[in-house]
């Protein structure tokens, strides 16, 4: 009986396209080679993003002149703002927010992505009794948003890179 009921639960997390955070699977891209150009280089998002290419099998060029294709990441911004307060008018919950421009040119000069934004916003409550707890909460909500954003910046070139090359076959 334990053996079914166990069975079932699976089923039913498998069916319902349950995946545990963390396990990614490589996509396979339509290009081969991709320069990632940022006014901050040093970056935590340049960095992963790289990697994210490198996984998903395309070259991360040294040069734009290499590349088949290339991002320019521009303006990355984090904001923090209060979005609500205790009865002594002390700080109870913060909203914070990462913005990232990006535009995507290939090795012709040709704008596949104009200027678009992407941006991920979190919520966390803050307690000043615990201010290591909270301050540590907010640097895991910042990593997690920039998982966020590097993904939604991968799944948009790779859209926009499938849909160029369909027009031009």
């Amino acid at each position: 009986m334990k053996l079914i009921l166990f069975g079932l639960v699976l089923s039913f997390l498998i069916g319902c396209g349950f995946q545990l955070r963390g396990i990614e699977r490589p996509e396979a891209q339509s290009f081969d080679s991709i320069y990632i150009d940022g006014s901050d280089v040093d970056s935590d998002i340049h960095r992963i993003l790289e990697e994210k290419f490198k996984r998903s099998n395309v070259q991360v060029s040294v040069k734009s002149s290499a590349a088949k294709y290339t991002v320019f990441i521009a303006d990355e911004r984090n904001s923090r703002r209060a979005i609500a307060h205790s009865s002594g008018q002390i700080i109870s919950e913060f909203g914070i927010t990462q913005e990232i421009n990006f535009h995507l040119v290939d090795n012709k000069e040709n704008v596949l992505i104009i200027e678009e934004q992407v941006s991920s916003e979190r919520f966390y409550t803050f307690n000043d009794q615990i201010l290591d707890t909270s301050f540590q909460e907010e640097r895991l909500l910042r990593e997690e948003m920039q998982k966020d954003i590097i993904e939604q910046i991968f799944r948009r070139i790779n859209a926009s890179i499938q849909e160029y090359q369909n027009k031009i076959e």
